[in-house]
């Protein structure tokens, strides 16, 4: 660990992954302004402690040049938002930006939308494969933070809106959804992840969709993206017990292992032999600081068979 971070208190800003396609979390310091990029070691300890007792917001992104900013007014938020008023204001990013009047998307968007996008599938399981589009000028990185263990990019358009026209009808079959709670990303860990069936899976996904929709995307190949998230994930499949399960103070909560991926935005670490998994971005917004030692958490109780004596 950097003893740049340690034992300081940031607010956590963003979970994400860099154009590297490493993981990163940036952190904000209050006292400096400074937006720090914290990049966490798989295999090594890490014990982070999350205050609970406020949310602040996260600052503005500028979508223009990529920076992020901390909030000039530091402002406390209610506990359900992310961003003030004036933030969201100034980064001017909506995600939904097609269930808006056109009025209403902002002019930073309206550039961003006129460059080209990519509409992807996302594999999460045999029965969780997602839709979804993003901006080219990412890369792989949007797919990389929503954790989906294997994708298909099935091809690049010009803007924003006809990438959205495409995955609207996607979302439309009965093979395909638009979102993906934690929680159903959190089951499919306790299952055996196969690539070649993922590959299989994908491409006769492609195939159907061309079929249906009556179109033919680019022939991309499925990547896997796994060795991005862990050193090694001989440790999956694994059951998951939830840092938030384990019994911890009304305001704080910790996490604490040796720390063996992040998929996505969930932080996987290994302690007492058991896998402990935390969404850390449902967190942003609040402060965390970098303790040096691990912290025996106190687990909840499994409950046992029948025939364990």
């Amino acid at each position: 660990m950097n003893n740049l971070f340690l034992d300081k208190q940031f607010i956590l800003t963003r979970v994400d992954f860099d154009k590297c396609q490493n993981p990163r979390w940036k952190l904000a310091d209050l006292k400096s302004e400074e937006i720090l990029n914290f990049s966490p070691n798989f295999e090594e300890k890490l014990t982070i402690k999350i205050d609970l007792s406020q949310r602040f917001c996260i600052g503005w992104h500028n979508l223009e040049t990529g920076e992020d900013f901390v909030c000039p007014d530091k402002i406390i938020l209610e506990k359900k938002y992310t961003q003030c008023p004036k933030c969201q204001q100034r980064t001017g990013f909506n995600p939904a930006f097609y269930n808006v009047d056109s009025s209403e998307v902002s002019s930073q968007q309206q550039i961003r939308n006129s460059q080209p996008h990519f509409v992807y599938l996302a594999y999460f399981s045999d029965e969780i494969i997602k839709v979804g589009i993003s901006f080219s000028g990412r890369g792989i990185v949007r797919l990389l933070e929503q954790g989906a263990r294997a994708a298909l990019i099935l091809g690049e358009f010009s803007s924003a809106n006809i990438a959205r026209s495409y995955e609207e009808k996607i979302s439309k079959m009965p093979d395909f959804c638009e979102n993906v709670k934690a929680s159903r990303k959190l089951k499919t860990l306790e299952r055996k992840f196969d690539f070649k069936i993922a590959e299989k899976k994908l491409l006769a996904a492609r195939e159907k969709i061309e079929q249906i929709q009556k179109v033919n995307f680019e022939k991309n190949q499925p990547l896997n993206l796994d060795r991005f998230y862990m050193k090694d994930n001989s440790f999956l499949p694994r059951e998951v017990i939830l840092a938030t399960d384990c019994a911890q103070s009304d305001n704080f909560l910790i996490f604490s292992g040796i720390l063996k991926a992040q998929i996505g935005y969930i932080l996987l670490a290994e302690q007492q032999n058991e896998i402990i998994a935390l969404p850390l971005r449902k967190f942003i917004g609040y402060k965390i600081k970098f303790l040096p030692e691990n912290i025996e958490l106190e687990l909840p109780k499994r409950q046992t068979s029948l025939f364990d004596f």
